[in-house]
């Protein structure tokens, strides 16, 4: 399949941050602290919330780099695996691939968008095909299990775990979908255990610097749609 880049809503974006981005790796690797250092630099560069907001996703401190990389996993590695979803983290960035929003390659290795930081809840209701794409992905890879847990702060998660659960026994995927108001501390516990062995899809680098083992979903996808992410080298 023929590679494509995401569309953006301004052409000059990547550009625009190609040297903030660079200016911010090489104060970082001095040992300065993430967020200030890239206040300072969108300070001295003018930029918008929005641009601040994509380095703080994109660019990492040296020491996250190298412990966040060594937890994930191959996507064809999950087969006979139990699998604790971050809901919304993931079928809102699959939503976004399928939008064809740009989707960022992040000095952690992991795949984040951002399209929903200012508008996350309203847009929670509209990721029906997001889910279709997911679960095809898992019948593929078999996985052993699969559990979703969704925030219960935000709107209408009730519903959306019944649908979820309903969707799951119609593929024949063994699963289930729970809500949950404490979502990233029972990420991040449950996925920290040894003895669970748990695979924790999500691309949020608080969970991820928790639990043992990640699975980046919007990256298979990506990789099999033939999707190139946006990357600020």
């Amino acid at each position: 399949m023929q590679e494509r880049s995401p569309a953006f809503s301004e052409p000059a974006l990547k550009e625009r941050l190609l040297k903030p981005a660079r200016d911010i790796r090489s104060i970082l690797r001095w040992g300065y602290p993430k967020f200030a250092t890239i206040r300072f630099v969108a300070d001295h560069s003018q930029l918008s919330v929005e641009e601040r907001h994509i380095l703080t996703r994109v660019i990492m401190p040296p020491d996250k780099v190298v412990s966040r990389v060594k937890k994930k996993i191959a996507c064809d590695s999950i087969r006979d695996r139990d699998l604790l979803l971050d809901g919304y983290n993931v079928l809102l960035s699959v939503d976004s691939l399928l939008k064809n929003k740009p989707m960022w390659f992040c000095d952690d290795g992991y795949i984040r968008d951002t399209r929903y930081y200012f508008s996350k809840a309203k847009q929670a209701e509209d990721i029906g095909e997001a889910l279709d794409l997911v679960l095809e992905f898992f019948s593929e890879a078999r996985p052993k299990s699969v559990t979703f847990l969704l925030d219960t702060q935000i709107s209408r998660s009730g519903e959306l775990a019944g649908f979820i659960r309903r969707k799951l026994k119609e593929q024949e995927i063994q699963g289930d979908a729970h809500t949950s108001k404490t979502a990233d501390f029972d990420l991040k516990t449950e996925g920290g255990k040894p003895e669970k062995q748990l695979v924790v899809a999500t691309s949020d680098g608080i969970v991820i610097d928790s639990v043992l083992q990640v699975l980046d979903i919007p990256a298979c996808l990506m990789e099999k749609r033939g999707v190139k992410p946006v990357r600020l080298f």
